[in-house]
């Protein structure tokens, strides 16, 4: 092993989204809990993951309830689909953060749907309440259903709302560095709080907003949360590497992780950022089981919670054509070329769904895939990599990602909430760390920045 692969650590982070996760029956599973507006759930599931070694609860955010093609919400409310159930991300982090000391968290909020103010405050506020343990992950939101309940926002193209992107950030990041170091001196004896030669307004004039400043409050304790993104498109992939130190992938294999990793990398590296600074971490789906057998008999009976018609309806939405009309046993080559010439946009950033599905007619070219086939594999991990074996098959599995540098870290999606990360925590952490490949538990808690080895 080379000492550059031995200095480096994998970083592990619980995906907290339900009644749905990226596997479409979580909720259903006999483990799970149901009662997903009891703060405890989420104050126990944060303790779970700091005291399992995990580095981050990572929360994801939509703005409506999920709804298919044809504008139908009621397939997924009734099924329990990924997205029934959405707490404010803010809110929620700012619950979590209340019980835990060192887990850092990821707060997803919208460019598309926020004003740069609110979310520069809000961000900020998280980062001194958490004691500097916050990333943001920055969404444009895409996708009509995002925009139901903003009908006074007009519609963007994905240019236009990068360019939004792009104009919030310079303007959060003008907030961040309003204050100086040392501008709060708060001395009572003169009456003297805040020293106003070290703050400044930042007056914005942009295409999109005017901005006086400065931010209602000091820089945060690493002067400004981690910033992530999930884009996978050209333009998506050029904001990351401009902006971003973490890229959430949603990749099916090795090599899709790669060629994003190293892409993002290389146009970050033109940009004149250190590449070797920005990280990459997948969402995987571990099925972990006392043997081989068991794993794959618990991976089996996964499949059969998921409701075919909800499994065909975010189909459907991935691939921008609506089948659910169709019986669910026509064979799935059918229903694409009876729909090919319907085609709506598809959600391309969010998993590159026809050359999967390609990968998975090629597991077997002579079956007969139906549409139900393919709907069930889509929504049983969303096209991410299902782990399934004994702790040292899934910790086998996960090394080899990370030495091949396929990735940085990985995102763990629940297959029951929240025992999974328990599990994961108790079976497979203790093989990692034993292999060297995680942190040792910090001596006193650490910034999230810290963490990543990113101070400023």
């Amino acid at each position: 092993m080379s000492s550059t692969i031995a200095k480096r650590h994998m970083f592990l982070a619980g995906y907290i989204l339900v009644p749905g996760s990226h596997f479409a029956g979580m909720w259903r599973h006999p483990y799970s809990e149901t009662d997903f507006c009891d703060p405890d759930l989420f104050k126990d599931t944060a303790v779970t993951l700091e005291r399992g070694g995990f580095d981050l609860a990572f929360i994801p955010e939509s703005l409506s309830v999920t709804t298919g093609l044809s504008n139908d919400y009621e397939t997924f409310l009734k099924r329990g689909a990924v997205g029934a159930i959405r707490h404010d991300p803010s809110q929620l982090v700012s619950l979590m953060a209340s019980v835990t000391q060192s887990l850092g968290f990821t707060v997803t909020l919208s460019t598309t749907y926020m004003e740069p103010y609110h979310l520069a405050r809000t961000l900020s506020t998280l980062d001194h309440f958490s004691r500097g343990r916050i990333s943001w992950n920055v969404v444009t939101s895409a996708g009509p259903s995002n925009g139901h309940n903003f009908g006074h926002f007009p519609k963007l193209t994905s240019p236009e709302s990068y360019d939004r992107a792009e104009e919030i950030l310079e303007i959060c990041r003008s907030l961040w560095q309003s204050w100086q170091d040392g501008a709060l001196v708060a001395d009572k004896a003169a009456g003297i709080y805040a020293d106003i030669g070290k703050i400044r307004p930042i007056d914005h004039e942009g295409d999109l907003f005017q901005l006086r400043g400065p931010l209602s409050l000091p820089a945060g304790p690493d002067g400004e949360p981690i910033l992530m993104s999930v884009g996978v498109s050209p333009r998506g992939r050029d904001f990351s590497a401009k902006w971003v130190d973490v890229i959430f992938a949603i990749q099916a294999d090795a090599d899709g992780m790669s060629e994003l990793r190293a892409d993002v990398r290389r146009r970050a590296a033109e940009k004149g950022r250190d590449p070797e600074k920005i990280f990459l971490l997948t969402a995987v789906q571990p099925v972990v089981g006392e043997t081989e057998a068991i794993a794959r008999a618990r991976a089996d009976y996964l499949d059969e919670l998921i409701c075919p018609d909800v499994a065909i309806a975010f189909l459907s939405g991935m691939i921008g054509r609506d089948a659910t009309g169709f019986d669910p046993e026509t064979p799935i080559d059918e229903v694409l070329e009876k729909t090919a010439g319907a085609s709506g946009k598809g959600a391309v950033d969010g998993g590159a769904a026809f050359p999967w599905l390609d990968r998975i007619r090629a597991e077997d070219r002579a079956r007969n895939w139906t549409l139900r086939d393919i709907a069930i594999r889509m929504s049983r991990s969303t096209s991410t990599p299902r782990l399934v074996g004994t702790p040292e098959q899934v910790a086998d599995q996960l090394e080899a990602y990370f030495l091949a540098e396929a990735c940085d870290g990985f995102v763990i999606t629940p297959t029951h909430f929240p025992g999974s990360f328990d599990e994961f925590s108790r079976s497979v952490v203790p093989i990692l760390r034993a292999r060297g490949h995680l942190r040792e538990a910090a001596q006193e808690p650490l910034t999230l920045r810290q963490r990543l080895g990113l101070q400023c």
